[in-house]
Order: structure tokens, then C-alpha cells, then sequence
């Protein structure tokens, strides 16, 4: 019986061409014996995928998953343009409440964290190209209702200066205040949260951007948040010299595209943190860059995942099929010419032999990996961007294995 959600599975190597060796599965129960029959070869199953479509009539640019309503259970964020707005979907009957109108359009991407410490959940979005259009809307929990979305207030964070993308908070300075690092176009920025409610831009002079793509975490394993950029990461000087742009320091780690994903991860499993980037609206490798024998300072190493990924959109990291190890989500938008959600299986738990799942070939932009039906593995949340729906999630079904 062939299982919903599981396509083929490819073998590829590191730095070699890609073994045309696919397999349909007929059973959970058939396995894929590794390439080359080398060390870490060994049998891999397919993750079984079950595609759900939450709302048949929305998408947008933001996807975000967060317990907005503090039942212990993940709900969903989306957002786009004024015909779809900004809403959130409780979990588990994805009962959908309107939060938000944009002036122009919520765009790429968001985040849930909670602004105002007051221990919920609320939403940081972008909002078109205008003044004032880094946004975060306030969940009215405690005291309301997350349900009334009439109760949710809008507040002004700062003007990114064009188009807003890239939207990761966290507390940058140490000061016990949620940050939140954007960037434009052309520019990189930091707002700093000086005092509840009160923020501080913060523009960094970093060269060359590319054009969208924005990473953060801790590269140095100083135990201080650094940000990735287009083929470098900059270093978290940390407190107050945090919020001196020209403090953080910048280090190459190698080739990146112009319009980038990154996303930061101990894939190979040593401990020490590896940037990996993929190519957003373009074609470009999928490459994991490792650290050199001087530091995250000096010379990075690079392997290549996969060659020639077009549009990918989407870059996640997780243990997907519950081995022990990291591997990664990536997929590629619907404008791709071949829009495929992929599983990339870390088949050694060395990150040095992959083989690539296809879970669906509809397209997905911004992809989110989290345990959706909290059952102990990991789900995929997601729709192609504004005005392409549905809103879909892939639910992982390998607890059936049990």
C-alpha cells in the first residue's frame, strides 16, 4: 500500500553528482540501502507524510507557529496582503481569528515572541515599504481573549527604510529586553528595546547584504546571539557595546547568493555551530559551512548538500525521522520549475551522506518545521506566498510505526 506524502527518495553525495537511484516505496516497511555501500552506508525509510490543508483560501508571506492562546498547544500565524490579512489558527480545529489589516502587505517574514514579558506570545511583523512598517500586534492574554481579534493592539516598532524582511528577535544586549535584527534591501538593523515599549535603530555597516536573507544564533559559542549575512556572519560584541553597529565584527565564512536563506545548526553533530545557505529566489547549491582549524574567525570549510536547488524558499533544520541526528528541510516556491518540498535525511548522522525525500511538488515559501500534533516527531507548516493558496501541513505519521 502506498502511504499519502511519500514520492521518491534520492541518494547524493557529498561534492559528487547525484546517484539516480530512486525508489518507490510500496510499504513503510522497505528501506533505501545507502550509496556506495561505504562507511555510514546503511538502511534508510522514508518519513511518512500526511498532507492536511488547514485554509483552502488563504496564504501569505508570514508563517509563523507559537502557542498564541497558552493551552499548551501550538497554533498557526499567516499573514499577506489586504485580501488575506493577519490571522491565527488554534490548534487543534484551526478555528481561524482575524488579528490585523496591512496598510500595504505583511511581507517576508514574521516572528511569535513575547515583546512585552508578559508571558504570551505576541507577533512581530513587516508591513509594506512605508514609515513606521516594522509592526508587533499584542496578544491580549493575560486578561483577554486571544479569540476577540478586535482585542489585539497594533504597535509601531520603527521604520525599516523599505521593504522589511527577515525578522529575528532575540535579546541581543543582555539586557533582559526583547531586540528585534531586520533588514532591508540595502540595509541591516538592530531595534533595541531601551525600556518596555521604547526602541532604539540601530544600523549596522556591513557591506555587502545581498538583497534579502538574514540568519542569527551563536556562531562562536560564546553564548552571545551573532548574526549571518550573505557569506559572512557578524560577531556579537555583547551589552551595551551591542548596540554600537560599528562593534560587531564581521568574518567571511564563503560563497552565499544574493537573495539567501541561512540558517544556523550543529548538523555533523561535533558540538560547534555550521551555517548553512541556499538560494531564496535564484539557483544555487544548498551548502553547510563548517569550521576551520582557526576558528570561526578564520577559514570555513565547505560541503555541499545539494547542487543546483532553484527558489528555495524554505530552509529548516530538525530530527525529522527521529535517528538521533539533524537533518534538513528545504523546498523550493511554486514559480520554481520544479516546486518540490524535500526531506534532506542526514543518512550518516555525519552530515556526510544524504538521501532526499519528496514529500509534495506543489511549492512551499517559508516553510515552518515544528511537532504540530505533539505526538514526539516533526511536522511541516506552510503555503506558497500571498494570494496562492492553501495553507497546508504535512503531518509526520512515523508514530503509526508504533
Amino acid at each position: 500500500m502506498t502511504r499519502p506524502g511519500i514520492r521518491l527518495l534520492l541518494a547524493i553525495g557529498l561534492g559528487l553528482p547525484v546517484v539516480a537511484m530512486a525508489f518507490a516505496y510500496p510499504s513503510l516497511r522497505d528501506g533505501l540501502r545507502g550509496a556506495g555501500g561505504g562507511a555510514g552506508a546503511g538502511t534508510v525509510e522514508a518519513v511518512p507524510f500526511e498532507r492536511v490543508v488547514v485554509d483552502d483560501g488563504m496564504a501569505g508571506d508570514v508563517k509563523l507557529v507559537g502557542d498564541i492562546d497558552g493551552d499548551g498547544h501550538k497554533d498557526l500565524v499567516v499573514g499577506g496582503g489586504s485580501a488575506e490579512k493577519l490571522a491565527w489558527y488554534r490548534h487543534p480545529d484551526w478555528s481561524r481569528t482575524t488579528v490585523a489589516t496591512p496598510t500595504v502587505e505583511f511581507t517576508t517574514d514574521g516572528s511569535i515572541a513575547d515583546v512585552d514579558a508578559d508571558g504570551d506570545l505576541d507577533i512581530v511583523v513587516p508591513d509594506g515599504d512605508g514609515p513606521d512598517n516594522l509592526l508587533w500586534f499584542e496578544n491580549p492574554r493575560p486578561g483577554g481573549d486571544p479569540a476577540d481579534g478586535a482585542s489585539w493592539r497594533r504597535w509601531v516598532i520603527g521604520s525599516v527604510g523599505g521593504w522589511g524582511k527577515d525578522v529575528h528577535p532575540a535579546d541581543y544586549d543582555g539586557d533582559g529586553r526583547l531586540d528585534i535584527a531586520t533588514r532591508s534591501h540595502h540595509a541591516l538593523m538592530i531595534f533595541f528595546q531601551t525600556a518596555p515599549g521604547d526602541w532604539e535603530r540601530v544600523e549596522f555597516p556591513h557591506g555587502d547584504l545581498g538583497n534579502e536573507g538574514l540568519a542569527h544564533g551563536d556562531v562562536d559559542g560564546d553564548g552571545l546571539v551573532d548574526l549571518v549575512v550573505r557569506g559572512a556572519w557578524i560577531r556579537n560584541p555583547g551589552a551595551a557595546a551591542a548596540r554600537d553597529g560599528g562593534a560587531w565584527v564581521r568574518y567571511p565564512i564563503g560563497e552565499a547568493d544574493a537573495d539567501f536563506k541561512a540558517l544556523v545548526a550543529d548538523v555533523d553533530g561535533d558540538g560547534r555551530a555550521e551555517v548553512i545557505f541556499a538560494s531564496s529566489e535564484n539557483t544555487a547549491d544548498v551548502d553547510r559551512w563548517t569550521v576551520g582549524d582557526e576558528g570561526p574567525a578564520g577559514p570555513w570549510v565547505k560541503h555541499t548538500v545539494m547542487a543546483g536547488l532553484e527558489r528555495g524558499h524554505t530552509l529548516q533544520a530538525g530530527d525529522m525521522d527521529l535517528d538521533g541526528d539533524t537533518d534538513l528541510v528545504v523546498a523550493q516556491m511554486h514559480t520554481a520549475a520544479t516546486p518540490r518540498i524535500l526531506v534532506l535525511l542526514n543518512a550518516d548522522g555525519r552530515a556526510g551522506r544524504w538521501l532526499v525525500q519528496v514529500v509534495g511538488a506543489e511549492g512551499l515559501h517559508n516553510g515552518v518545521v515544528a511537532d504540530m500534533d505533539e505526538d514526539g516527531d516533526l511536522d511541516i507548516f506552510g503555503a506558497n506566498w500571498t494570494g496562492h493558496p492553501p495553507v497546508r501541513l504535512w503531518i509526520n505519521r512515523l508514530d503509526e510505526r508504533t
